[in-house]
């Protein structure tokens, strides 16, 4: 069976697998480079975020893993397909994504078709400096993405009213 890219969204890649540096997108200034101040270990996959979604938790993008037989550079954009979620107790939760095209895991669909250790080397990266709580099924990670957008566009909207208020003062 063959899979159509019709589920998959787009990611921005921020944190490339392997690397122990944390890079950030900002609006105003480009590209904001730190060593990572919890990271013991390289990262065990690609980390970035989802564009057009938000997170009230850290007031940023919805952060996506992102799995590919290769490390993607930082900035790169990618079509990826959610297929599960990994729970933390800040509300900070992380999409876990595969490369829609990608050789190695682009036939996931959902965590039970990822190798064991891909999953536990994830858990362990994290538990060196948070709790946590464990993996969701792709069906959880959906609503998750939808509630993001839904608040995505909330703010815009909220922002845009804003403007046009202040305009007709």
């Amino acid at each position: 069976m063959t899979h159509g890219q019709d589920d998959c969204i787009t990611a921005m890649i921020e944190d490339p697998a392997g690397s122990t540096v944390r890079h950030v997108l900002d609006p105003e200034h480009g590209w904001i480079t730190y060593q990572h101040p919890y990271a013991r270990r390289p990262w065990p996959a690609n980390y970035g975020f989802l564009p057009g979604t938000y997170n009230p938790a850290d007031d940023d993008p919805l952060d996506v893993i992102v799995l590919a037989a290769s490390s993607l550079p930082t900035g790169t954009t990618t079509r990826v397909r959610p297929i599960g979620l990994f729970r933390r107790p800040d509300g900070d939760h992380k999409v876990l994504a595969v490369v829609c095209d990608d050789p190695v895991y682009g036939h996931a669909r959902q965590l039970a078709d990822l190798p064991p250790h891909v999953m536990t080397a994830i858990e362990e990266w994290f538990a060196d400096w948070t709790v946590v709580l464990g993996w969701e099924d792709a069906s959880a990670t959906r609503a998750l993405i939808a509630n993001g957008q839904a608040a995505h566009s909330a703010r815009a909207q909220q922002r845009r009213d804003s403007i046009h208020g202040h305009s007709s003062d």
